[in-house]
């Protein structure tokens, strides 16, 4: 089962899917914080791998519909917030090339 750390990213009807991949962070590293579009970036990219795995008939109309909800829920989250200070960018590019939700979140340990 995946961590959930964030509980307001529906899959599927109820179920729910959240974006616990802030709470795998540790403390950042010295090199360049990220951007919050570096980190909205890698939000997108979660509730992606997310959703496909989840609902693989996901309509691009509905994946588009949970990614701006993700957006607008994690600006007012401080976990998410935290994103530029806390994730390092070894993870982030780790992260991103990820195809796979777990592989994902093994970046983010």
């Amino acid at each position: 089962m995946r961590p959930r750390g964030f509980s307001w990213i529906r899959v599927r009807p109820g179920a729910r899917a959240s974006v616990g991949l802030l709470s795998l962070l540790p403390l950042a590293s010295c090199a360049a914080p990220l951007s919050q579009a570096e980190c909205d970036k890698l939000l997108l990219h979660y509730v992606e791998l997310l959703v496909r795995s989840d609902r693989p008939d996901v309509s691009g109309d509905e994946l588009a519909r949970m990614k701006r909800e993700a957006l607008h829920k994690g600006a007012s989250d401080p976990q998410f917030r935290s994103c530029t200070s806390e994730v390092s960018r070894k993870q982030y590019e780790c992260a991103l090339a990820a195809e796979h939700a777990d592989k994902l979140e093994q970046c983010m340990l």
